[in-house]
């Protein structure tokens, strides 16, 4: 080739392949979008793999194993759309380490991993097919279709809420709507609506569920809602269209080391807004749908 004619094909190649490989990377970043935050309430990050930390707001997009914190005063919820809920408390840290949703279909999974803290699920559309895998240092939790709530470690105030709790170590799974099945290498437990075990270690016995007291209960709403004066919220949970449209969970990520477990429906959030609240939505059936936004789609458009 003529050296003139290299000498200018050269910057134009450049040019090109650096414009390829800058699409490329858009395109995977926003394959990574995996739901949004609903509510925030005071100091609540997110930390995306490769990337510094950032404050969430209502309406910030959570990617593909990135890593959610709170403070001692923050909290925060995860919406995603297949309706399911994440609803981190105070002092806690969660990675959502795979997220994968087809909305013409209903089916997908999604994996999580508690690193501490409280957290409650609540259980979309996934949840009632494939099932929902949460994991802890300690623990594998499976739900299907239910909602469950997550301690851990469990601290000096949960223990001296409920006489059954005085003696536990490690993490406390409560289940409220449904049923979930806590697993390590010892065996499995399910726990029904109304109870709670706790569990010391990946290789210890896990003990049978308890009746869950009303003084247990209040502790990790406490840890859950937000303190008054603080204000978030987010009225609309987001749709299968909203899904589609935006390609949230459309990407097939790798599969999780546990598989996902197991049982049924659906509860609420948790967020002082305003006057009190923020919103609360429950399922009242295994197939029910958020009701589609209003045109303005909120905080939901790209």
């Amino acid at each position: 080739m003529d050296a003139r004619v290299r000498s200018c094909l050269t910057p134009l190649l450049t040019v090109l392949l650096s414009t390829a490989s800058t699409l490329i990377g858009v395109a995977l970043l926003e394959a990574q979008n995996v739901g949004r935050v609903g509510a925030v309430n005071q100091d609540a990050t997110g930390t995306p793999p490769g990337n510094a930390a950032r404050m969430l707001a209502i309406g910030t997009n959570v990617v593909h194993k990135e890593r959610i914190q709170t403070t001692a005063s923050g909290s925060t919820q995860i919406l995603f759309p297949d309706t399911s809920t994440l609803n981190v408390g105070r002092n806690s840290s969660i990675v959502i380490d795979e997220y994968v949703y087809d909305p013409n279909a209903g089916t997908g999974k999604m994996v999580a991993s508690v690193g501490k803290g409280v957290l409650r699920f609540v259980g979309g559309q996934i949840s009632h097919t494939a099932g929902v895998t949460i994991n802890t240092p300690v623990a594998t939790l499976g739900i299907r279709g239910g909602v469950a709530t997550i301690v851990y470690p469990i601290t000096a105030n949960y223990a001296a809420a409920d006489p059954n709790v005085a003696n536990c170590k490690g993490e406390l799974i409560v289940g409220h709507v449904g049923s979930s099945t806590i697993r390590n290498s010892t065996g499995s437990t399910t726990v029904r609506p109304g109870f709670a075990t706790c569990v010391t270690g990946p290789n210890d016995p896990i003990p049978e569920p308890f009746r869950v007291s009303d003084g247990l209960l209040a502790q990790i709403m406490t840890n859950l809602t937000s303190r008054p004066g603080q204000k978030g919220g987010a009225i609309d949970l987001p749709t299968d269209q909203m899904a589609s449209r935006q390609g949230l969970g459309a990407s097939t990520l790798p599969d999780p080391t546990h598989p996902p477990g197991t049982d049924p429906l659906g509860y609420v959030s948790i967020f002082d807004g305003g006057n009190d609240i923020a919103k609360n939505k429950a399922q009242t059936n295994q197939t029910q749908q958020a009701p589609p936004p209003d045109p303005g789609c909120g905080s939901y458009c790209c």
